[in-house]
């Protein structure tokens, strides 16, 4: 594995993050297309959005990246239990430097995926490009 996100580019670091990720039974098409197939059994589907922008939500000399990402999935599910629905995917949203460390990202994901799995949920999909600041922004899906 390279060393930084820009080493990887933009393609490597969708196959580092996407290599990390399990599914759920709910889970039709993704991740790894343009979009994503989610089953919803009763036809009504509960969604949030919430965006972390480092230097704002989460500093990296304070948290890991994997407690950012455990924090950035658990709000957005909290958000569908809040509505009565049940967790079903997650779409993930993220801005990355050219030089962070791949090791980032990837513990990010790690702490998404494990927070997913408590939830019964999946990361299904989302888009990845570089920038100068780190920004996670997770949708939630779910199910009533």
């Amino acid at each position: 594995m390279k060393g930084t996100v820009g080493e990887l580019g933009e393609f490597g670091l969708i196959r580092e993050l996407t290599s990390r990720l399990t599914t759920t039974p709910a889970v039709r098409l993704g991740p790894g297309d343009d979009a994503a197939v989610v089953s919803a059994p009763d036809r009504r589907v509960v969604a949030s959005t919430d965006i972390l922008l480092e230097g704002r939500h989460f500093r990296r000399d304070w948290s890991t990246a994997y407690d950012v990402g455990r924090k950035a999935a658990a709000q957005n599910l909290a958000d569908i239990a809040a509505m009565g629905a049940v967790p079903t995917a997650l779409l993930l949203g993220l801005v990355v430097p050219a030089e962070l460390p791949v090791t980032w990202p990837t513990e990010l994901m790690d702490g998404i995926r494990d927070e997913c799995q408590v939830a019964g949920a999946a990361v299904v999909g989302g888009d990845v490009v570089r920038g100068d600041t780190i920004t996670v922004a997770i949708t939630a899906l779910g199910d009533l």
